[in-house]
Order: structure tokens, then sequence, then C-alpha cells
């Protein structure tokens, strides 16, 4: 909790965590859903993913604990489990871990972006090749998006090839049952990189399922109906 210095009344602190080859201007812009939540009454805290911001390192093995490097650019609000969080993607993936080894301690969790591929390695040379010549022939639309997106970024291309080369620490299911706040889990139904959510949710203790019709990968954190869901679910009366 942080206090409003008008008002002299708490507010409630919500980090939102961005993905792979984005940034949290990209992912979370005022007119958004950051916007949305702070218009809320909401403090929102919008790290910058490491490898992503200035003077990154382009060594994948300084991402091996990447999940803890996220940790630190977290407020003590996540020491009492006052607070809530929101992860796209990559950022999902992360908060889930912190989350489960019992690193982070939080409210509600809300997870777009993420399915099945939360089990499984990432596919670091391809990606990295196709930042350097483009995606290949074949690929499919959500990997197209993601890796044009990240090409048109500002953002150290050889740091973004470090990030998603980094040395694998997967997520098993039995990890999850630690994850005992309520999740909520949003997937578009053309989501082709997120993969089934079933998996990721009946892992979970306390999840909640929404695919949302005719939405891809990219999209999700800036979708009308994604913005809703997860207001109202971090909004509504314990």
């Amino acid at each position: 909790m942080t206090t409003d210095a008008r008002s002299g009344r708490t507010k409630r602190t919500v980090a939102v965590v961005h993905g792979w080859g984005s940034t949290p201007a990209r992912t979370w812009p005022e007119d958004g859903l950051a916007g949305d939540l702070r218009r809320s009454g909401l403090n929102v805290v919008a790290p910058t993913l490491p490898g992503h911001g200035s003077g990154a390192s382009t060594c994948s093995d300084d991402y091996a604990d990447i999940d803890r490097q996220l940790r630190a650019l977290l407020p003590r609000t996540y020491i009492d489990g006052s607070g809530d969080a929101v992860g796209f993607s990559l950022g999902g993936k992360l908060l889930l871990r912190l989350v489960s080894c019992g690193a982070l301690r939080v409210r509600r969790l809300a997870v777009l972006g993420v399915g099945a591929n939360l089990f499984t390695g990432e596919a670091g040379d391809a990606v990295t090749r196709a930042l350097a010549d483009g995606p290949p022939d074949g690929a499919g639309p959500g990997f197209r998006e993601v890796i044009s997106e990240a090409r048109a970024s500002e953002i150290n291309q050889d740091a973004l090839g470090a990030v998603i080369r980094r040395p694998p620490r997967l997520v098993e299911p039995p990890d999850l049952a630690a994850v005992t706040c309520d999740v909520l889990i949003i997937v578009g139904e053309d989501d082709d990189i997120a993969g089934d959510p079933a998996p990721l949710a009946q892992a979970l203790p306390s999840a909640t399922v929404v695919r949302v019709p005719g939405l891809g990968h990219s999209t999700t954190p800036h979708d009308h109906r994604v913005r809703q869901l997860v207001s109202e679910f971090l909004l509504r009366e314990e």
C-alpha cells in the first residue's frame, strides 16, 4: 500500500510487467490498461524487464536469474501480499515463477498471453535468427508480430537475443501448487504463442480462465475486453 499525498488515503499497488521485446510504455500506455488502473485509484508500478533497458548485458548467462532480477525492481509492498500484479507473456511467466517459489507475495495475479508455453523452453536460437533476418517462411502470425515489434523497438537487439537464449529454468506444474492467490488467465482464441491455458489453470489452486474470441498474442494487453476483465478482477470487493 502507498499513501496518496493529497487525500491521505492508502492506495493499493499493482505491478504491470511487459513481455519480451517491448517496453512498459509500449505495452502499458496511459490510454491503455495502466491508465485504467490509475484512474481507478491504484498505484501502478511498471518496471522495465532486465535486458530491455539501456546498458543491458548481451551475455545470455547474465539472465539465468532474470526472475530474481525482476523481483529486485519491485517495491517492498510485495513482502506482505497486499499488492496485485499483472504480467503479459514473459512478464506473466516470471511473475508466476516468483510467486510459486515464495519470492513474491500478491493478493491477486492476472496473467495475459500465457498458457501451456509456461512449461516449455524458449525458442531462443530461432528467435535470435529472426531478430537478425526477419521471420522465416511459414512462421505463425504471433511469432511474426512479436519479432516485428522487437525489431521496431529501440531496444538493443543483442540484449534481446541474450534474454531469449538465457539458461532454461522451467516451471513444472507441481510448482504452481504454492500459488494460492486468485489468478486470472486471459488468452486470445487466436493466440498461437501462449498455447492451451488449460494445463496452466489445472496446476493452479485458484484460477479462472477467459478465452477471448478473435484475439492474437501481441494485441492482448491492448484489447478493450482484456482491459475490462483485468480491471474488474483487481477492483472487485473481497
